[in-house]
């Protein structure tokens, strides 16, 4: 079966995400975030001098995915997932167990020209997830665009957080920091001051 219908039938529907769409343009259902960025300024050979923020809400990522792969979706639909893959809705017993496990802690060493690390209980990676302390998370980086959605399965608590940036976000590479993760953990510690992620 093609893959948007897999993701409907066997993704989207069971998590009840009905504000999540997929699409191989670049539309996107009313009303949009509208984001900016500055990060081809490289590419572009701009210098570092040069003001460059240009809006991206419509940049089209379908040319590096599959088709169906490439979805919207709003604030609701990401708590919605954070609830679902962070409680293990569509995995068994022993697959949520490999995705979510500790794993990978303590692999891994920085390396030169790398952004490697060695994993540690702040910030590892379980299989398609990132872990924090107890916390099971995504926070996705991407065209002037970053969000974080995450779960704590002791307390059955969601959260989700998106971003746009506004031009000081970005060096003057245009290179800029996911700021929906330092909300995300705002809030998480606010919420359960023994287990921050």
């Amino acid at each position: 079966k093609p893959l948007a219908v897999l993701l409907r039938q066997k993704v989207l529907a069971p998590l009840g995400l009905t504000n999540t769409v997929a699409s191989q343009t670049a539309a996107i259902p009313s009303p949009a975030l509208h984001a900016f960025s500055s990060e081809r300024r490289s590419e572009l050979g701009l210098s570092p001098t040069t003001p460059f923020y240009e809006e991206s809400t419509y940049w089209n990522p379908s040319w590096t995915l599959a088709p169906g792969s490439v979805e919207t979706s709003n604030i609701y639909d990401l708590t919605k997932t954070a609830e679902g893959i962070g409680g293990g809705v569509l995995l068994s017993r022993s697959s949520y167990q490999a995705q979510t496990g500790p794993n990978l802690l303590g692999f891994g060493s920085a390396l030169p020209g790398c952004s490697c690390a060695q994993q540690v209980n702040g910030y590892n990676y379980g299989l398609g997830i990132v872990r924090s302390g107890s916390w099971l998370l995504q926070n996705p980086l991407f065209s002037g665009y970053a969000a974080t959605e995450a779960y704590l399965p002791s307390k059955k608590i969601a959260i989700a957080v998106a971003v746009t940036f506004a031009a000081g976000a970005f060096d003057d590479q245009g290179n800029y920091a996911n700021a929906s993760d330092g909300i995300f953990r705002s809030i998480a510690a606010y919420m359960t001051p023994r287990d921050a992620p």
